[in-house]
């Protein structure tokens, strides 16, 4: 990019500092999924004042009621167009939901709070802070009169943080939106990521035998029987995390898959009674080289075992979602510009990883798609009881958003 381009960016950082502000006050939380017309009517009219044609899709309530989704605001998604007559298009998909707040927080989560280079706020980092940084780099082209290189197409779509299947995913697999590359959110200053863990969640139901506590022999102890089992799907989780990825991760202890046990965790009614029925949640991360339908046989497997040990207890297991690991396809040109873009904005080479968590552009690479994730830098834990983002990073991200609208072809 030029230096006037550059100092354009430095000169009017006041404004990506109030559109973030403006977004984060915005109270967009999902679940149950609020304030999503005025966001996207905010996002609309920003959309059109920088020259870019809108559309807006409602997700039908029969797809909603399908994945649980009974209250909240109607699902709206927005899509942005500027096309220069180019054979290829970028697609940069972002959403616009956060997660709940926490009373932890020392500042209004909901009111933008700057201090020093930080910019405090739930939704400041995920992603809130990639969407301002997009229109950012958008609006300084355009101010600059520089044009992109390719078709361009924005995405702002609700429900990532519960899935994104009634959001980008709805989109995706209505050919409402088109992408030869995508990009979205992922890591930050020199990394870049490239997919990520496909994950299982189960809930598993152990039924015992409810009875007094006095007389705890008439009964049959679920929660008992829970601490059992968990001791056998213990011995499971030593044997898969001996399991590594051949991708890069960021750090090493994250190349193996995972298992966590009672994130949900239910059972009991009183004090002085045996538990007769105990509930506990599993959440399951895959590395690209394991299998789902292995991966959740290797669950049943214990729990088909433990029920044939003790005849008198019940466990069942429910699995509520199963998503394959994604990885963008290896589109050489594609990765070159993104990689010289980070290292020119960043001063360090590009190093592309794998991340653990899953985001909405693993719905383009399941199609074929090349999509690599790219964010402004916050928190070191996403979803943070006081979450914030970087303004210097939030201009470095515009410069390399910038860069690859203008450079890939």
């Amino acid at each position: 990019m030029s230096k006037n381009f550059f100092n354009y960016l430095e000169s009017n950082r006041k404004n990506v500092i109030s559109l973030l502000s403006s977004l984060i006050e915005m109270p967009t939380v999902n679940p149950p999924g609020e304030n999503y017309e005025k966001i996207v009517s905010f996002l609309e009219k920003r959309c059109r004042e920088t020259g870019l044609n809108t559309r807006r899709y409602i997700t039908p309530k029969k797809i909603l009621r399908k994945f649980g989704i009974n209250e909240g605001s109607g699902r709206i998604s927005l899509v942005a167009d500027w096309s220069v007559g180019a054979k290829k298009t970028l697609h940069i998909a972002s959403h616009y939901d956060v997660v709940p707040a926490t009373d932890k927080w020392r500042t209004d989560p909901f009111k933008a709070v700057i201090k020093g280079n930080r910019i405090y706020g739930r939704g400041s980092e995920d992603m809130k802070g990639n969407i301002a940084s997009v229109l950012f780099a958008l609006e300084a082209i355009k101010g600059c009169g520089i044009r992109p290189a390719l078709d361009l197409q924005l995405s702002f779509t609700p429900d990532e943080e519960t899935g994104g299947r009634t959001g980008l995913g709805y989109l995706v697999r209505k050919g409402l939106v088109k992408a030869d590359y995508a990009m979205s959110e992922g890591y930050s200053s020199e990394y870049v990521s490239i997919g990520n863990k496909g994950v299982i969640w189960a809930e598993v139901t152990v039924k015992g035998k409810a009875s007094h506590a006095s007389m705890p022999h008439r009964g049959v102890n679920a929660f008992e029987r829970m601490a059992i089992l968990w001791s056998e799907l213990e011995k499971l989780k030593k044997r898969i995390e001996r399991r590594r990825t051949r991708f890069n991760m960021r750090d090493a202890v994250s190349r193996r898959p995972s298992l966590v046990m009672g994130g949900l965790l239910e059972g009991g009614v009183k004090v002085n009674v045996v538990p007769g029925i105990v509930r506990f949640s599993i959440d399951r991360r895959l590395i690209p080289e394991e299998n789902v339908n292995l991966a959740r046989k290797e669950l049943e497997k214990v729990i088909k075992r433990f029920n044939a040990r003790y005849r008198d207890s019940k466990v069942s297991i429910k699995f509520s979602s199963q998503e394959r690991p994604s990885i963008s396809p290896d589109d050489r040109n594609f990765f070159k510009v993104v990689s010289r873009a980070v290292e020119e904005t960043t001063g360090r080479r590009a190093r592309f990883c794998l991340m653990p968590g899953a985001t909405d552009l693993r719905y383009f690479m399941w199609k074929g798609v090349p999509a690599l994730g790219y964010s402004a830098r916050g928190g070191e834990t996403w979803h943070s009881d006081n979450e914030f983002v970087y303004i210097d990073s939030l201009i470095d991200t515009a410069k390399v958003y910038a860069s690859v609208m203008t450079k890939l072809r």
